[in-house]
């Protein structure tokens, strides 16, 4: 059995330099870290020689692991982020030009989800289309929100058309929360400063804020407008499956004038992954509610580098078949690898 996944990313120097270079001459600007995202990421960041290399060392992991191949995406720092739209349309360019020289070098390894620059959805668009007919990527990642905006506004439907116009699908990613909902959830004076970090993004916060992600992408109606178009959720949906049935009776097609039920897209449209969260219940539960042939292996390389990440699927009490349509078959259709 093969094992093939896909929320596994890498960083490139060159662009994190210019990045900082950027929020160094635009104070106040993207990434202006508080005291408590930078305890964050002192404590969940992985080393700059594990996230930037895509080759010898991520290989070596890979095959102590047992996965055959890995389908990469840009991690924390994407220029995905940048407010300036020409700069943003500059380092996503470059970005996804590193990547497909370093998957060149491995092609049988490696594949890639591009990163797009949202500042411009018309641009990212055509970089979506780029990467995909130009490039060989599989599809596209998004992270969290953009400007205080979900990725249901209006202005972003171009996106997703042209990814529903490729077929591909488009992985939504958590990213950080908004500060005064962080602030107000999440964090307590009593409470010792790692939690106050962690739980409102990790820990708890941005899983939250991204499974609510997908719910406005459902009800927004985009997936009346474009049957076709595929999501991918992480960390098993970010608990929306396990609301599916409540969702449906009080969120019903009455409310939200749907075709259908809200479920009926989840389990159609809606692709769900463990991001390394390798929990048998969880998996169990997954399948009972979206079915085998909508689940995906993911191992969220580096920020977590877990050496069961092939024995988690193999020893799982599931039918091999599963197994393989989990660990391979699914995100080979998917994706046409």
């Amino acid at each position: 059995m093969k094992i093939i996944t896909i929320e596994e990313h890498f960083s490139s120097a060159k662009i994190t330099e210019k990045i900082k270079q950027f929020r160094l001459k635009n104070s106040g600007g993207i990434g202006s870290e508080n005291k408590g995202i930078q305890t964050l990421f002192n404590h969940y960041l992985p080393t700059n020689d594990d996230i930037e290399d895509v080759g010898i060392r991520r290989i070596d992991f890979m095959d102590k692991s047992g996965v055959d191949m890995q389908v990469i995406s840009y991690g924390g720092g994407s220029p995905q982020s940048l407010p300036d739209p020409a700069l943003a349309i500059e380092l996503c360019r470059e970005a996804n030009d590193e990547l497909h020289e370093l998957i060149g070098k491995n092609p049988t390894r490696f594949a890639g989800f591009a990163t797009l620059p949202v500042a411009d959805p018309a641009a990212a668009a055509n970089e979506l289309e780029r990467a995909v007919k130009e490039l060989g990527f599989k599809g596209a990642m998004l992270a969290g929100t953009f400007q205080g905006k979900f990725f249901d506004a209006d202005i972003f439907y171009p996106i997703f058309a042209k990814a529903a116009e490729l077929d591909v699908p488009i992985y939504m990613h958590p990213g950080l929360i908004d500060k005064n909902i962080a602030d107000y959830y999440f964090k307590d004076d009593r409470w010792p400063e790692l939690v106050n970090s962690i739980f409102p993004a990790t820990g708890y916060g941005w899983h939250m804020d991204s499974g609510i992600h997908v719910m406005r992408m459902i009800l927004s109606g985009i997936f009346d407008k474009l049957p076709d178009l595929k999501l991918i959720s992480g960390h098993w949906g970010e608990f929306v499956p396990f609301f599916l049935s409540r969702i449906d009776s009080e969120i019903s097609t009455v409310a939200t004038n749907l075709q259908h039920p809200f479920s009926f897209y989840y389990k159609n449209n809606i692709y769900i992954t463990p991001s390394g969260i390798f929990d048998e219940a969880q998996l169990g539960f997954a399948i009972t509610v979206m079915g085998a042939d909508h689940i995906i292996h993911s191992g969220d390389y580096p920020y977590l580098i877990d050496n069961d990440t092939r024995n988690f699927l193999e020893k799982a009490p599931i039918s091999d078949k599963y197994k393989a349509k989990i660990g391979h078959l699914n995100i080979e259709k998917l994706l046409r690898l």
